[in-house]
């Protein structure tokens, strides 16, 4: 399903390799250059059956691929879920960081949560992660519009700055400080009545 890819790419990206942020300005009060990433991705497929024995919900996506779902203990509403039901997910994701001047201790903060659907209503969840850092600039690329940067647990990832006046403003040796937030959220949604 290309949009489910998009989804891991992004997530992937992010947490392993290159973030790309978007122009954007820095609020008035601020000496200091910000940027800001986000992306939200919606996929709808269809349940085309539900093995309760198994736990597995064989689904069609939009492009009309069937695949199937093994569904852990964790949901405790699958006997809610029926042929012609249609499973909604919606991924959010956005990034936004500021050049931090002079030195200090890198960090890294996470935090999540998880919210379920309560017993008898169809299964649905919502899961959030935010991740706040202060991580070391170890490159710039100006060629590349790219600064390297070294985080507190030690993982150096490659983010892609697309505004030219705040590439210019980061320096080797210089810290960014960000805010990473990631949410998904899933619920199965009844079958579009027929006429």
């Amino acid at each position: 399903m290309k949009l489910t890819a998009k989804a891991t790419l992004i997530a992937l990206t992010l947490a392993f390799g290159t973030a790309f942020a978007a122009d954007a300005p820095a609020p008035a009060a601020a000496a200091t250059p910000g940027a800001v990433v986000g992306d939200s991705i919606r996929i709808e497929a269809e349940v085309m059956a539900v093995d309760m024995k198994t736990r597995t919900v064989t689904l069609k996506g939009p492009e009309g691929n069937v695949f199937d779902v093994v569904v852990g203990k964790g949901v405790k509403n699958l006997a809610q879920v029926k042929v012609g039901d249609r499973v909604v997910t919606e991924y959010f994701e956005a990034l936004a960081i500021k050049l931090k001047k002079g030195g200090g201790l890198r960090e890294t903060v996470e935090s999540s949560d998880m919210q379920r659907a309560q017993p008898g209503q169809k299964p649905g969840a919502m899961k959030t992660r935010e991740v706040s850092f202060v991580a070391d600039v170890m490159e710039v690329d100006s060629k590349a519009s790219t600064i390297t940067v070294l985080g507190a647990k030690g993982r150096v990832v490659k983010l892609k700055i697309k505004d030219p006046a705040v590439l210019a403003e980061i320096k080797q040796g210089d810290q960014i400080e960000g805010t990473y937030i990631q949410a998904t959220a899933l619920v199965v949604v009844p079958a579009k009545a027929t006429k």
